[in-house]
Order: structure tokens, then sequence, then C-alpha cells
């Protein structure tokens, strides 16, 4: 008897919920009139690079060439044309070298097509800095004569607005492509890792909440219905034709969304046009206002007087510098006066050295890279680039105020630099032998998150420092999972959060009568000292302890209003870029998480039905980079940001215009809701399967699925078959299968079509228009012949 009217309870159940589906539906209108970008096939550009034989070369396969004649191309040390090749390649794409009109056109339609992503300058309008060259030099900058220096930061700016406490706070990261430039991997790679940065940000931001003041019902759900699809569609492509699956790009979206990463493709954008070392006969990476003897001998160039502005302005943190000659991750001391000694941060310096040696891996004719002090395995220069960014700022007998002569001279006062902006690891990558290597040897798009790869060569292994650089930088904690559940978001791109907005983004429903088990990783962190699990009754802790942004527990309030939940297994283990590899590992075929995977479990029993509780993972971590080396110089403790920042909490430096560092030792993972059912065990069957927990908070509306992180439901229950065991199994009752259905309906409905703080500008559609241009932003791709399909912008 009970087993029938389970069964019949069930039957009813999926009718309604047939019926609440159609009639959806039938109020949608499933317009494809807003998927205006047609699918175009993703294809590779580039130009200067050397064959087998190591005469340069453009690339041989291509479909369109246009070719800009340069007033230099009789000088034997410039190229004598710039040809843009346009081949169209299926995934894998083999990497090819980008040539400096390519670089300019492509960071212009970032600018256009991912406004709430980048913002593009250059140091001309920015700083007024003077061009280096003249009316013959890079005649795609036409404005001006000789060439300008670009500069694109990524953030974004709808989570974080300009200027806002949020964006104050963003962990800051540089990127330079080259200073040499006749070293031509550097520009490729961190142009590279920009694309796929974006591509994730944008894609991972879908579908989004509708602004209710504006449209119709008709044409809200319309709205919902394509964004949905191309949300879906999106994720499937980046996964086709990028490698780049679910745990990937939720993690490349986690990093634009979290940092500030200003690029600098080429900082000698003249040496990079006349594919030369020097800028005007002067070497940019000497250019410098450390250990250097002479004050005309420093600020000399373009270049560096772009990077100086750049660097006054920030608190960067990490940064990379990308040569070629040799194979080297190089870092302090590179300083003639420091010969013989290490740095105070070594410990951490070399740790971050090695990490960026293994992820970086090796492939054929090349070992991975070696790793330690520049004065060891380069060379000692004065006024290098690397020193002056990590000790500017605290070594002020080493820096000399510059007075240089050329380009009209430039203002001794702009080489005096505060206490506080100059720390910053910029680890120097030496990415290959050759400064131009074989094309054969560059890599393709293979599977380029993975250090083993087929795939690997000297682009492909240096986006993937460009992006590892973006995560170390800071620590963070995240909850993948409750109980059979893998929660389907943590980040959120481009939406803003407000107070405790983290209720409604970041909850789930469980069972009443049950231990509740969370799952949660640790990142941007290499040694796991020790982490935790905690939880409360929102309703008990204050506003001012805990919200959503940024207010966390101090260690006492954390004492004084959580309680500690039991770990079911290690308290302490290691990062996903650490020698050992994430421990504990992630487990599955479908990992949760690329970093390790802790675990913990509550009793929710003592709870009454619908009490809202609030669970937090916490996490210490690099507690060892407080270790001085043997023998070190200066004699002080660690001074750099990044080991500050996560192991001293009377670590503050702020700037003028807001930007700040606050030292810490716990991170905080976002607040997960946890809502206690009214129901036993489970909510129900589904495909035969116990649903026990529900994602209140999924935003494709599908709280116990299994598409795309919604659920991966347990076995069916062995008691729940025939006869009799159903009589001791008995079901929920009927009227809370209704409750449920409507509840969570409502609830979704509800954040689909309400919610003004979401923002997204429906009246500007950018139409693609330039043949050369795919739904990517990439120039160069021709249409396919396919109908449209999707949207990605």
């Amino acid at each position: 008897m009970g087993g029938n009217r389970w069964s019949s309870s069930s039957s009813l159940l999926a009718l309604m919920a047939s019926l609440l589906l159609l009639l959806l539906q039938v109020s949608c209108v499933w317009s494809e009139s807003t998927v205006d970008v047609e699918r175009r096939s993703l294809r590779n550009l580039g130009t200067w690079y050397e064959d087998e034989s190591g005469k340069d070369t453009a690339p041989a396969a291509s479909t369109t060439t246009t070719t800009t004649t340069s007033p230099k191309q009789n000088n034997t040390d410039a190229p004598a044309a710039v040809t843009t090749s346009a081949p169209a390649v299926p995934y894998p794409q083999p990497y090819q070298l980008w040539e400096p009109k390519h670089i300019k056109d492509q960071l212009f339609e970032w600018a256009e097509y991912f406004p709430e992503f980048v913002r593009l300058t250059n140091a001309q309008d920015q700083y007024g800095l003077p061009t280096a060259g003249n009316e013959h030099d890079c005649p795609y900058d036409d404005d001006v004569p000789g060439c300008r220096n670009y500069i694109m930061t990524l953030q974004d700016y709808e989570k974080h607005p300009e200027g806002s406490d949020s964006s104050n706070r963003l962990p800051e990261v540089f990127w330079s492509g080259e200073l040499h430039g006749n070293e031509r991997v550097g520009p490729t790679a961190v142009m590279q890792a920009t694309h796929l940065l974006l591509l994730a940000a944008s894609c991972q931001a879908k579908p989004r909440h509708f602004d209710t003041s504006r449209h119709s019902f008709n044409e809200k759900t319309a709205d919902w219905a394509s964004q949905k699809k191309a949300a879906k569609d999106c994720r499937l492509l980046l996964e086709k034709e990028h490698g780049m699956d679910d745990a990937h790009r939720q993690w490349l979206a986690r990093i634009l969304s979290t940092r500030r990463i200003v690029v600098v493709p080429t900082a000698n954008a003249l040496g990079y046009y006349m594919n030369l070392r020097e800028e005007l006969r002067n070497d940019p990476n000497r250019d410098f206002p450390y250990d250097v003897e002479n004050a005309k001998d420093c600020m000399k160039t373009i270049a560096g007087r772009t990077l100086n502005e750049i660097f006054r302005e920030h608190m960067f943190q990490l940064s990379l510098t990308f040569h070629a000659g040799m194979e080297v991750v190089g870092y302090e001391w590179g300083a003639p006066t420091w010969m013989g000694h290490l740095s105070p941060d070594d410990t951490a310096q070399a740790t971050i050295g090695r990490a960026y040696s293994e992820y970086g891996g090796t492939f054929k004719g090349s070992t991975p890279y070696n790793y330690g002090t520049m004065n060891d395995l380069v060379y000692y220069v004065r006024g290098g680039f690397e020193d002056w960014a990590y000790a500017g700022s605290w070594d002020p007998d080493r820096v000399i105020a510059c007075q240089p002569t050329t380009h009209g001279g430039y203002d001794a006062a702009k080489t005096k630099y505060d206490n506080s902006t100059l720390r910053v690891f910029n680890m120097l990558v030496e990415t290959s032998n050759r400064k131009i290597p074989p094309a054969s040897t560059l890599g393709t798009s293979k599977d380029v998150f993975n250090n083993k790869t087929a795939g690997n060569g000297h682009v492909s292994r240096n986006i993937r420092l460009s992006l590892m650089a973006s995560d170390v930088v800071q620590p963070y904690v995240a909850m993948v999972g409750v109980n059979e559940l893998t929660l389907t978001d943590d980040v959120v791109p481009m939406v803003q959060d407000e107070g405790r907005s983290c209720q409604d983004t970041k909850a789930v429903m469980v069972p009443g009568n049950n231990n509740v088990t969370y799952r949660w990783t640790v990142g941007g962190a290499f040694d796991i000292d020790s982490t935790e699990l905690w939880y409360a009754k929102w309703d008990d802790v204050p506003a001012d302890v805990l919200d959503c942004v940024q207010n966390t527990p101090s260690r006492e309030n954390l004492e004084q209003h959580f309680t500690k939940a039991t770990l079911l297994g290690p308290s302490s283990g290691t990062g996903f870029f650490s020698h050992q590899g994430p421990v504990p590992a992630p487990q599955g075929k479908k990992k949760e998480a690329l970093g390790p995977v802790f675990s913990g479990t509550m009793d929710v029993s003592s709870f009454h039905t619908h009490d809202k509780l609030v669970v937090l993972a916490t996490a210490r971590v690099d507690q060892n980079w407080q270790t001085m080396p043997a023998d070190y110089a200066p004699k002080l403790p660690p001074q750099s940001h990044i080991v500050n920042a996560r192991t001293n909490p009377d670590w503050h430096h702020q700037l003028p215009d807001g930007k700040v560092i606050q030292g810490r030792l716990d991170w905080f993972s976002i607040p997960l809701t946890v809502v206690v059912g009214d129901y036993q065990d489970s909510v129900g069957t589904q495909a035969g399967r116990q649903v026990g927990t529900v994602e209140l908070s999924n935003r494709f509306g599908e709280t116990t699925g299994d598409y795309h992180a919604g659920m991966t439901p347990s076995a069916p229950s062995s008691s729940s078959t025939t006869g009799d065991n159903n009589n001791k199994k008995k079901g929920p009752s009927m009227t809370f299968l209704v409750v449920i259905v409507v509840v969570v309906c409502s609830f979704v409905v509800y954040k689909r079509f309400s919610g003004p703080k979401y923002k997204m500008d429906y009246d500007t559609t950018y139409q693609d228009n330039d043949e050369d241009d795919d739904e990517y932003g990439m120039r160069g791709a021709s249409y396919s012949d396919k109908p449209k399909e999707m949207e990605l912008t």
C-alpha cells in the first residue's frame, strides 16, 4: 500500500512538473534574434618566427595576406615587411608569434567586445610620455610619430567598480611581454592567456538576471531562454574548441573576477616593431634606478618610463617579465651589490620559482626551467627591472634619482618612491634558448592547462605561468559540495556582491534529520597549514562580524558566534601548484576542484525546520614563508607584499588613491547558506535516485540536475525497490512534495526576473561587422557557413 501511494505521488509530481514546464515554455518566446554573433572558427595569427633552419619566415599556410612595407626595410636589423596570415585552424590550435599590428588590433577589439573586463590606454595618453621612434615607425599608430606603448588592465568592473572599496582591495598582478624587442615568445603568451581569461569569464557570467524595470514579461522570458541556451552552448564550445572543462572555466573566471591584472604586451614597442633588442640603442632592462652608479644612466627609454609610471600607481604582489636567450626562472638577487647572498624573501621565491618550473613542464628539445637567483643562473646587472620592482621601496640606499637627457629629460621626482609600491616578486622568465624559436616548438592549444600535454611548447607553458601567477597572488577558500550535491557556482563574474546577498546566491536545502557533509578546496597557496569548518545561525551572527563582501570574523568572533564542525579527513595539506600536488586529492572522474578537497560534517537535527544556517570554511597557509634562508642580505625580515599579506596581520600599506594591502592569517570561503528542510532523508527520487540536497541558488534553475555541476546523485536506495521495504522507508507526503515544487519554482522565477542589483545593458548589442573577427573577439577568422547558434560577447 505504502509503495503504491508513493508511486502515485511520484507520478502526480512528475505530471505537475511537466505542466509547469509546459506553461513556462508557452509563455517564453524562444527567440534566436538576440543571438547575433555567428559561430566562426577560431584561427591562429602570427608572423615572425623561425623555421627549423633558423631563417625568419612568414607562416606558409594562409588564406589572406596583407603586407605593410616599412621605411626601415633596408635596415638589416629590422623586418622588411609585416605579414598577417589568416589560416583557419581547428582545435587544437598551433601557436604562432604575434606581430605588433595584430597585438594592437586585438587589444582594441577586446576593449570593445569586453568593456566589463578590459580597460585600454597607452603611456602617451595616460602619462604624457613621448613616443619612441619617428614617422617611419609603427605605421599602424598613424596618429603619432613613432610607437605607442599600450597598457591593458583586466578587472571585473561590474563586480568591482572603479574606485570602490572592493576594487581597491583586489590583489594586483603584472605581465610584461617583453623589454627586448627581439625576444618574441612573451607577447604571444600574455595575449593568449588574456584570451582564455576573457572567454572563461564571459561564459561563466551567463546566464544573467534580467532588468525587470525595462521589459515586459514576454521580453523577460524570451531573453532568459536565449541566455540559458547561450550559457550552455558556450560551455560546450569552450570544452570542444579550447579543452576547457568546468573546473578550468570556473578557475579562470575566478581569476579574472578576483584580481587586477595589468598587461603590457610590448613595453619596448619600437624594439618589437623593428625586431631589435634595444630601444634606440638603449637597453630597457638596464634602465631602472636600482644599484645604478650614474643618475644619467636610468630612465633613458620610453619602455622604462612606461613601467615606472605604471608601478608608481599600483602595489603589485606578483609580476612576470618575459625574455629569451636561455631557459630559466630567475629571482633576487640579480644586482652586483648582493652577489653571493639570497634575499630576505628567498623561501617564498624559491617555492614559487620551483612551481613555475614544474607547471611549465617540458617537451622535445627542452627541459623544465632551471630556477634560482639571477646572480647565479643568469648574470648580474645594474638597473635591472626585477630587483628595482622588488626592493625599490625598502632599500633606498641603492635607489638613485634619475636625470636622463633623452626624450627631453624626465622628472627626477618620479624616481623617488614611497614605502609601498616596489615590494614585488618580479620574476624573470627566460622563455627559450633562441630569441625567436622555431614554430614547431611553440606548442598548441591542446590541453594547454596540463603541463604534460603533447601540445606543450614555449608559448603553451608561458600561458600557464601567466595564469599560475594570477592564481597564487592571493589565497582563497571555496565550498564545492554538500552531501551528494556539487555546487554550481562560487565566484560569478559581473555580479556585484552587497551586504548579505550570498544568502540568495549561494544556498542549499538539506534534510532535517541527518548529518550534513561539506567539501571545500583551498587555492592560491602551496602549504595549507590548517583548515577548519564553522557554522552558525545567520540570525546569531551580527552584520558587522560577517557579510558577503569583505567583513570576515576575527578569531575571537569566530569562536564566540560559530561552532566548529567535525573534519572527516586531514586538517592540513598542499595546494595544486605545490611540489606534492593537491593533497587531499580531489576524487572522481569529474573533479569538483583543481586543488585539494577537504571535508567535514555537522548534525542539523538540533535545528528547527526552515532555520537558515551559515557555513564557512577557513584556512591558514604558507606560514613557512617567514623562514629566513641561511645567507641572506640585507638582514631584514621578509619585505615583499605577497609574503606579509598571508603571514603578518600587522602588514598594512595604502596608496593615496585607496588601493590597500592588509595582512591576515585566516582566509574564508564565501558564506554558504544552508536551509533546514522539513523532510527526512530525501525530498524524493529523480531518475530512480534519491535526492536529498537541493541547490536553491542554481542559476540554471536545475536545482537537482547534474548538468554542469548541478548534482552527482547518490546510488538508488536498495530499500526503495518493491514490497515491504517501501512500507518501512516511507516517502515524503504529497502535500510536502507540492510545497517543495512551488517553493523551488517560485524561488527560481523570482531570482531570474527580479533583482535590480544585476546590471546589464540590453539596449546595446555588439554587432560583428568585421569579417576579420570571430565571436571571441579574435581577429582574422572567416565566417562559417553554419547557422547562428550562440552568443559569446
